[in-house]
């Protein structure tokens, strides 16, 4: 079958060559020519072709990647927590008005400092030195009763004396008369008259004795209202002293509720202070860090923390924590101490707090962009790259400033190379070629001699790049 094709085949090419032949010798001259340029064209690229030479097929070099790498070194460096707080303060006051009356005048404006025991506002005091005068009118009325009562008390006496003459005169006359009648020299009449005088002298000397055996009663009553006259008094100078509102401690005031003329109520916020003394910033600390912060509280350490208010730095201290969880909080509030002579900052006022941990040893501190992930870091071996897996402690920052990660792994030996550069196909296995590399940081000493005693030796030089 094959065979039987074959001369097909080659009766087509042939009667299509004769059809193409004859279509030639009708063409014209011009295409003649288009045709010889074409083929003279295919036959020279023909020849370039065949006659190029041959390409160098050698194997390329895998070219390494320039990378940036630092030795590491363990050591004890201080973690730490970088939080924001608030500043506030356990003494702040709304000062009410205690009296009923009008605001005479305002002595302080909002935002001005004072000592303890200045006026912040004046009322009317004209009502209260009525009550006061008049108070002391009472107490003098008693004063004067009680004077009257101890000079009648020294009378009445002297009256029972008398009358115990009288009474034993009138005793004496009623014997003899007793005798005479029964002797018959004096008629009855006459020792009735004597009888009755002495029934008399005897009536009056006891109500004399029942006045002065009343009289200790009746001088402790008058005490008494003078007492409660003195204590009227006194009050009516309270109320009066009420009238002027004083600061009850030296601090700030921060508003004034009231305006001059106006009618305040007992009970009725005047103005607001606080003070300035005794600011702390309160900052919330997450419950993976207490466990650290509560051993070091306990064993008499006061981490230091670093304060920043914008415009102004300062130092501080972590004095205690409040040992209650608020609602909608998953830590507990912690509260910083200000540093003696830190300038007091605006109660209310947002702070940066960088809060230093105890100390945590053999443990290594490599820049930030080290780091991949979360917890992924290159070792450089041989210039090629080995990913390991570290443990990631915290945050630290050296004496220039710069933030690093305080990792820990067990091939991050000292003198160990790690790649500092951030490359996105860093992989294991890729070629890169360090430069110069960095050496390894070196702690910065603290600030607080409490918190190294308590953390153990620690190097005295600066953590450094």
């Amino acid at each position: 079958m094959a065979e039987r094709a074959r001369p097909g085949l080659a009766g087509n090419a042939g009667r299509v060559a004769k059809r193409f032949a004859a279509r030639l010798r009708r063409a014209k001259p011009r295409t003649w020519l288009l045709v010889g340029i074409v083929g003279a064209t295919a036959l020279a690229s023909t020849g370039l072709v065949a006659f190029a030479p041959e390409p160098d097929r050698r194997p390329a070099a895998r070219a390494a990647v320039p990378v940036a790498s630092e030795v590491v070194a363990p050591g004890t460096y201080f973690p730490e927590l970088h939080l924001y707080g608030r500043v506030e303060t356990p003494h702040a006051a709304s000062l009410t008005a205690l009296v009923s009356a009008s605001v005479a005048s305002l002595e302080v404006q909002e935002g001005q400092r004072l000592a303890a025991g200045d006026v912040l506002v004046q009322l009317d005091e004209t009502d209260a030195r009525l009550l006061l005068r008049r108070r002391q009118a009472e107490l003098v009325e008693a004063e004067a009763d009680l004077q009257a009562l101890a000079l009648a008390g020294e009378d009445d006496r002297e009256v029972l004396a008398h009358r115990e003459e009288l009474h034993a005169l009138a005793q004496d006359k009623l014997a003899r008369h007793r005798q005479l009648r029964r002797e018959g020299m004096i008629a009855k009449e006459t020792l009735n008259a004597v009888l009755q005088e002495s029934h008399a002298e005897a009536i009056a000397l006891s109500r004399q004795r029942n006045l002065v055996a009343s009289f200790a009663h009746r001088l402790a009553r008058a005490e008494a209202q003078q007492s409660r006259a003195a204590a009227a008094v006194a009050e009516a100078e309270v109320q009066l002293a009420r009238c002027r509102i004083r600061a009850p401690f030296a601090g700030r005031v921060t508003r004034i509720h009231v305006a001059p003329g106006e009618l305040v109520s007992p009970g009725g916020v005047v103005a607001e202070i606080y003070d300035d003394s005794a600011l702390q910033v309160r900052v919330q600390i997450p419950a993976v860090h207490l466990p650290a912060l509560q051993q070091a509280l306990a064993g008499g350490a006061e981490p230091p923390a670093a304060l920043d208010f914008g415009s102004q730095q300062a130092a501080g201290e972590l004095e205690r924590l409040v040992g209650a969880v608020a609602a909608g909080q998953s830590g507990v509030d912690g509260l910083v101490r200000l540093a003696a002579g830190t300038p007091p900052p605006d109660l209310g006022r947002t702070v940066g707090v960088r809060l230093r941990l105890p100390a945590l040893a053999d443990v290594v501190a490599v820049p930030v962009q080290a780091v991949y992930g979360q917890r992924r870091l290159f070792l450089i071996e041989d210039e090629l790259l080995a990913g390991i897996d570290v443990e990631r402690l915290g945050e630290t920052t050296t004496a220039d400033g710069e933030p690093r990660l305080l990792v820990r792994a067990e091939a991050l030996a000292s003198g160990a190379r790690i790649l500092v550069s951030q490359l996105s196909n860093a992989v294991t296995g890729l070629r890169v070629s360090t430069a110069q590399g960095r050496q390894p940081p070196r702690e910065r000493p603290p600030k607080d001699s409490r918190q190294n005693n308590a953390s153990g030796p620690q190097p005295s030089t600066s953590l450094v790049a």
